[in-house]
């Protein structure tokens, strides 16, 4: 036999080989290699900031409470941080009355083009009494976010996602608020 033909064969004996280990049970399958899978970014946290809450005194003021919190760069999320932080209260300070004083929750905070905030609480099981209260609860609300987010200009609260004419018949609350400075107690 020639050298050509002995090499031929010799090839048909390794392919046939190769077909036989392929093709038999358990065998390696002969398959395009899986496809890589893309690692999803780890989410990075929002940074730690400090924040200035507002909360009422017993002596018709508002006081600051600081806060180190996570604060995320979206605006709307930022201005609920902010809600969610002053419903939590304050702190165990006996000089300093809830923000808002029913149990409520957060139910959302949306933002529009012209710097206005829409804070949407659960409203009072009960009706409240007395402009004090009322000034207390909208404004401790309205500084606190506006003055933890520059970029907003007025707040507006919504209870049980409805516009209220007013909480106890003396501050309007139909429209915006903006920030009112003279209701901070000076340190």
């Amino acid at each position: 036999m020639n050298r050509r033909a002995v090499l031929i064969i010799a090839a048909l004996v390794i392919l046939a080989g190769l077909v036989w280990w392929a093709l038999r049970p358990g065998g390696a399958r002969l398959s395009s290699p899986p496809a890589a899978v893309e690692a999803l970014p780890t989410p990075t946290p929002a940074p730690e900031q400090r924040i200035m809450l507002l909360f009422p005194g017993r002596d018709g003021r508002l006081h600051p409470v600081l806060r180190t919190v996570a604060l995320p760069a979206e605006l709307d999320q930022r201005a609920g941080v902010v809600v969610g932080e002053l419903l939590k209260g304050p702190g165990g300070r006996a000089d300093l009355l809830d923000a808002v004083p029913w149990p409520c929750e957060l139910l959302e905070v949306f933002v529009d083009g012209r710097g206005t905030a829409y804070v949407d609480l659960t409203g009072p099981r009960a009706p409240l009494a007395g402009s004090n209260v009322e000034l207390m609860t909208a404004y401790s609300i309205v500084n606190s976010v506006l003055l933890n987010c520059p970029e907003l200009h007025r707040l507006q609260v919504l209870l049980d996602g409805k516009e209220i004419p007013t909480l106890t018949g003396h501050l309007d609350l139909s429209r915006p608020l903006p920030v009112n400075k003279g209701l901070i107690a000076s340190s």
